[in-house]
């Protein structure tokens, strides 16, 4: 054997080796796919009501919305939105089952937030609700883990009661990053199996640093963890979830001289100074400018989340919900673009070019690479059409196997 076939050889064996290890992107490893993720209080009762049935009536009411709300991503909330006290827990726990079992959710990820593995009502959270209802869930939100032991600890114990139950859906872990300890162990916890993604928990991040949450600067403040956190995901084939924006969008009461036409003009209003100030109470108008700002903040926030590359979005208030969710649904005139730019260098591959000129920007395959995802959330969202695809000339198939850098790639 000549030196350059023994060393062709040695090439051909390192080549193995490393095409064994696939180039991680994000969403590789996810089973889902979701804008905006909204938590649903478990226990919601007037002081002084009884448990059981006012309790249950007004619980129950405020779950059941859940199934008609236009929201990707769900979960009933055992932990921060239930009292914490045994009785009301035990209560919630019941509650979210018989809501799990008699609710329609259509296409929407169900998922449920037990208390975390250290207090006293993780045992009963999971034990009851994985037993009642495991086969109606897509996912567990686990909240205030510290370490990469403790989340596979827990996805152990959920797959094992789920297994038990006789449930044989599979489900996912979205565990929040809330501490610094979690936040230094978070590629060690997205790289357990059955975790999907990592939640960014501003407000108990910055409780456990000492910092604190400004509705104006947050994003900034809290910049390199809440910048990591996509990468830190993405390198493991899963997802990050952005925290959320919790100044809430309250809507005011309609006073009594304002006609309801009126009233949800004002409230629909995307410039509070357009409205006819002759018409409205000034205070009102206070108000509504309030509430259009928060919705603006949420707004904002998801943009930016969206753009260093969180796949969706916390969500606290319903009046969020497009906000949200809309950040990641492109206009059609931007989807379109994005589209004609992957077909012409689907074109341009095949006929011998690497690289094509789009206006004043060189596009190669990684440039055409970052709008393909401005594609398949156009196709996610509806804005995009099979006659859209079908104008360009090429498949859906063909114009994905030539933006995506691996095989491994192709399905998301």
């Amino acid at each position: 054997m000549s030196d350059f076939e023994a060393l062709r050889s040695q090439i051909r064996e390192a080549q193995s080796r490393h095409q064994a290890i696939d180039e991680n992107v994000r969403g590789l490893k996810v089973p889902y796919s979701r804008r905006g993720e909204m938590s649903i209080p478990a226990f919601k009762m007037a002081a002084g009501g009884n448990p059981a049935t006012d309790g249950r009536q007004t619980s129950l009411k405020l779950m059941a919305k859940a199934a008609v709300f236009p929201i990707d991503f769900f979960f009933y909330d055992l932990e921060d939105a239930a009292p914490d006290h045994p009785e009301f827990k035990q209560f919630a726990r019941e509650f979210v089952i018989e809501a799990l079992r008699t609710n329609d959710f259509g296409e929407r990820v169900v998922a449920f937030r037990p208390n975390n593995i250290r207090t006293a009502y993780f045992e009963e959270d999971v034990l009851q609700v994985l037993r009642g209802a495991g086969d109606r869930l897509r996912a567990l939100v686990i909240p205030k883990s510290e370490t990469a032991e403790e989340v596979a600890d827990v996805a152990k114990i959920v797959t094992r009661i789920n297994a038990l139950a006789g449930n044989t859906n599979t489900l996912s872990l979205e565990v929040l990053i809330e501490s610094p300890r979690a936040f230094q162990q978070a590629e060690r916890i997205a790289r357990i199996p059955e975790v999907s993604a990592l939640i960014f928990g501003a407000w108990d991040f910055a409780r456990t640093v000492g910092g604190e949450v400004q509705a104006e600067s947050w994003i900034h403040d809290q910049l390199a963890a809440r910048q990591l956190l996509p990468i830190i995901a993405a390198s493991e084939g899963k997802e990050a979830v952005d925290a959320v924006t919790g100044t809430l969008p309250i809507r005011p009461p309609r006073p009594a001289e304002l006609t309801p036409e009126l009233y949800d003009a004002a409230l629909e209003a995307t410039d509070v100074s357009t409205l006819d100030a002759g018409r409205y109470p000034a205070d009102f108008l206070a108000k509504v400018a309030t509430r259009r700002h928060a919705l603006d903040l949420a707004a904002r926030d998801a943009r930016d989340a969206r753009a260093i590359g969180f796949a969706a979005k916390w969500i606290l208030h319903p009046d969020q919900i497009p906000m949200i969710q809309g950040a990641w649904v492109p206009q059609r005139a931007r989807a379109l673009e994005a589209l004609q730019l992957t077909a012409t260098y689907t074109r341009a591959a095949l006929t011998g070019s690497g690289a094509e000129v789009d206006g004043n920007r060189l596009a190669d395959k990684a440039v055409v690479g970052t709008d393909w995802w401005i594609v398949l959330n156009a196709i996610k969202g509806g804005v995009l059409t099979d006659a859209d695809f079908a104008a360009t000339g090429y498949t859906f198939e063909q114009l994905r196997r030539t933006v995506v850098t691996r095989d491994a790639q192709v399905g998301r």
